[in-house]
């Protein structure tokens, strides 16, 4: 009984990991940034990029725990959760501060220029230039964490020792 909960929470975790990631970076930021422009999103994208690497940091450290706990130690599974963690905890804790500090400090480079740039140029460079290596850097970091939690999640529902 307990290993079939460890098991949901495990996978519930990584569900929620992986959705939130691919609805915040995919769905949420290209349609909030096209329909308020640069100058109203960057402010609230902010915000929510703050609350969802916390989440994320919880889920992560929830899935890496319920891992162990249904007895996943030294297999593919809990290889993908540790990527995934570290991946998760580097961009909370080292990476997205900073890109949150540089980002507060270039929005007025940005003041007026609401419709200049893409989608696409706004995932690679972030606010401006000055936050240009760290923007790059989140999404570096959320490529990991994603490699991680599919990895775990594949083998984890395929069983794979």
């Amino acid at each position: 009984m307990f290993v079939t909960a460890a098991r949901f929470v495990d996978l519930f975790a990584m569900a929620f990991v992986f959705g939130a990631t691919v609805w915040f970076f995919f769905v949420q930021s290209p349609l909030l940034l096209a329909r308020m422009g640069r100058d109203s999103f960057v402010p609230l994208q902010m915000r929510l990029t703050a609350a969802l690497f916390q989440a994320l940091a919880v889920a992560l450290l929830v899935m890496t725990a319920a891992t162990v706990a249904h007895g996943r130690r030294a297999d593919l599974a809990t290889l993908g959760a540790g990527v995934a963690l570290a991946g998760g905890l580097i961009n909370r804790f080292l990476i997205v501060p900073r890109a949150l500090r540089a980002g507060g400090q270039s929005r007025r480079d940005i003041a007026g220029k609401d419709h200049e740039g893409s989608t696409a140029g706004f995932a690679s460079e972030g606010a401006g230039a000055k936050t240009k290596v760290l923007h790059r850097l989140v999404v570096l970091f959320v490529l990991v964490m994603l490699a991680g939690a599919v990895t775990h999640g594949f083998a984890l529902i395929e069983g794979t020792p």
